[in-house]
């Protein structure tokens, strides 16, 4: 009961703030313009990632879960931003049943982009309080974008396209 209470009050969170918030709003502690928190998290085939690691890429980081119906909807998006743009996507999956979920769903949608097993500490690291959340960092890791909610591939081209311009 405990753990389906959570999941409807986080999409719900999710959905509230994507329809009340801009898409490119940010928190006190994690602001645009500011360095993306450190983190240490596994992948999916078991490599340790590093914020630190990522220097020198632009990165989408994507926080979500196999349960959360809008994440569900950023999939195919991040799926070509990850096939034809420079950016390095990267997701941070939350689910509590870590790899014995995510592997299956991860290969089952055919995701194409580097997928991290995160957990509550670092969702809270960097802000979270629903998903899905994103963040568009530059090669210095710093933040050009936050989104609280469903992001598109055309939003974060923008943001992208401002990274090249150096704007």
């Amino acid at each position: 009961m405990k753990s389906w209470s959570v999941r409807v009050l986080v999409c719900l969170s999710a959905l509230i703030l994507s329809s009340c918030s801009d898409s490119s709003s940010s928190s006190e502690d994690l602001r645009v313009g500011g360095h993306a928190p450190s983190f240490s998290l596994k992948s999916l085939d078991g490599t340790t990632v590093t914020n630190s690691s990522l220097e020198g890429n632009v990165v989408v980081l994507n926080f979500w879960a196999t349960w959360c119906q809008p994440c569900m909807g950023e999939i195919p998006e991040l799926k070509e931003l990850a096939a034809s743009s420079g950016a390095k996507v990267v997701a941070i999956a939350l689910d509590q049943d870590g790899v014995r979920a995510i592997r299956p769903f991860v290969a089952s949608n055919s995701i194409n982009y580097t997928v991290l097993v995160g957990d509550e500490e670092v969702f809270h690291k960097f802000n979270g309080i629903g998903i899905p959340y994103t963040l568009v960092l530059d090669r210095s890791q710093r933040v050009v974008s936050i989104y609280r909610g469903p992001v598109t591939k055309k939003s974060v081209e923008r943001d992208l396209k401002k990274i090249e311009q150096g704007v």
